[in-house]
């Protein structure tokens, strides 16, 4: 907790910085540092992609921003009628609330948001409109030897089946992006769908919940490519490290992934097809290909594909990795898991004093990559890393002989090793 009794409000910034002092036994402890924001009271903005999102009938979610975000207690929405409408939030960032608004039950028309800071007496209010609107299509995507196909349009949670050349699909995930809709609707089987020619023209029945039946017209895709991982080799970074990773799923970003693919559809590996290197939230993505040099064909049929994590994606890069096949057409494949992309932090160093029963010390840089380190691989002499550690030294538990244990904070469920060398305390 922050006393900030003796703070003067006149002197402090709408947004400033705070650095933790105390005492590390009878060392002084310095860090880390805090970012700490003001309440007061603001304009919270909706997004032009949300400006439509409130739609009666469902629960909608919505976004608001403002600079003030992380300094929210509690937010509340009501009708035109003062009825309390029961809305759910969380903090995105620091500078933008999520919030889930139920308008299952409820019609049309203005509805009022009041978020409330912590430390103000009266809540900032906003006023949005919730949207009456009917189910309408747009197109239905299949590829040739898909069973999953994408319905495209608006209020489709108002989809109850959907029917395509005597084959059932089920309604599977919705989600929503601006003002379109899009609905995953699933056969029982790619058996069921092989007989589906590409190009072939078909009129879909769509049931909706309130029994009407609409009809659309559809055009089958010609299948997307398809490979398979065959092999991959991971060669760590030109800097010796001292870090053994434990999961040969891990890669460092500073290393290299060298990945051999077998392409399926189509049975020979066009010149032109290139594979899409992406982390699975979507923020770093990497092509590979021929005119690249980092797709190199082995044969007709298969090819090796070379990922090189600092130069493809960049210092910031970490998580799961994934890959899929994109044709010259830009039609693409599934997505298919690669790897476990993590940053390492460069350690030194440890010096321990004579006596035994206290601890050592690790020094290097970027410890902030380190989640905790023990001194034992099953984590029960432990010393947790807080976040934003920006230290060149830690306090660590003693190792045995030159081995200590650490969980990087890219992946946390991994234990690795290293051996560094171990020296007494400076005089």
């Amino acid at each position: 907790m922050v006393d900030t009794r003796g703070l003067d409000p006149d002197k402090i910034n709408l947004e400033t910085t705070g650095e933790l002092h105390g005492l590390w036994g009878f060392d002084a402890y310095v860090g880390p540092t805090f970012q700490l924001r003001d309440a007061h009271s603001t304009e919270w903005k909706v997004p032009s992609s949300d400006a439509s999102a409130l739609i009666v009938g469902r629960e909608d979610t919505l976004h608001v921003q403002s600079g003030c975000a992380a300094c929210v207690e509690q937010v509340s929405a009501q009708d035109s009628q003062g009825k309390d409408l029961k809305a759910t939030w969380k903090m995105l960032n620091p500078d933008e609330l999520e919030l889930q608004i139920p308008l299952k039950n409820e019609g049309g028309g203005p509805i009022k948001l009041a978020v409330k800071q912590f430390g103000m007496a009266h809540p900032d209010v906003l006023t949005l409109h919730a949207y009456s609107e009917s189910a309408h299509l747009d197109r239905f995507t299949l590829s040739s030897g898909d069973r999953e196909g994408i319905l495209t349009g608006t209020r489709l949670d108002e989809v109850d089946g959907f029917e395509l050349s005597g084959i059932h699909f089920a309604p599977a995930k919705l989600s929503r992006e601006s003002r379109e809709d899009t609905l995953s609707l699933v056969a029982p089987s790619a058996d069921a769908t092989a007989a589906l020619q590409p190009d072939e023209k078909l009129t879909a029945q769509v049931a909706l919940k309130d029994g009407r039946v609409l009809q659309l017209p559809t055009t089958v895709e010609p299948p997307r490519p398809k490979v398979t991982l065959v092999s991959k080799s991971v060669q760590q970074g030109p800097v010796p490290s001292g870090i053994h990773l434990g999961n040969e799923d891990e890669l460092p970003q500073d290393g290299r992934l060298s990945f051999f693919l077998k392409t399926n559809v189509p049975d020979k590996f066009p010149p032109t097809e290139k594979i899409e290197v992406a982390t699975t939230d979507g923020s770093f993505e990497a092509i590979l290909s021929l005119t690249a040099g980092n797709l190199i064909l082995q044969d007709s049929a298969s090819a090796l594909a070379i990922l090189d994590p600092l130069k493809n994606f960049g210092p910031s890069a970490f998580g799961p990795v994934q890959f899929r096949a994109v044709s010259a057409e830009g039609e693409k494949g599934d997505w298919q898991p690669l790897a476990n992309l993590v940053r390492t932090p460069s350690l030194k160093e440890v010096r321990c004093p004579d006596d035994p029963n206290q601890q050592c010390t690790l020094s290097g840089s970027n410890l902030f990559l380190l989640d905790s380190v023990a001194s034992d691989p099953q984590f029960k002499n432990v010393v947790p890393v807080p976040a934003g550690y920006v230290a060149s030294t830690l306090n660590v538990p003693r190792p045995v002989g030159t081995l200590l244990y650490i969980k990087l904070r890219d992946d946390p469920a991994t234990v690795d090793s290293v051996a560094l060398p171990v020296l007494p305390n400076e005089p």
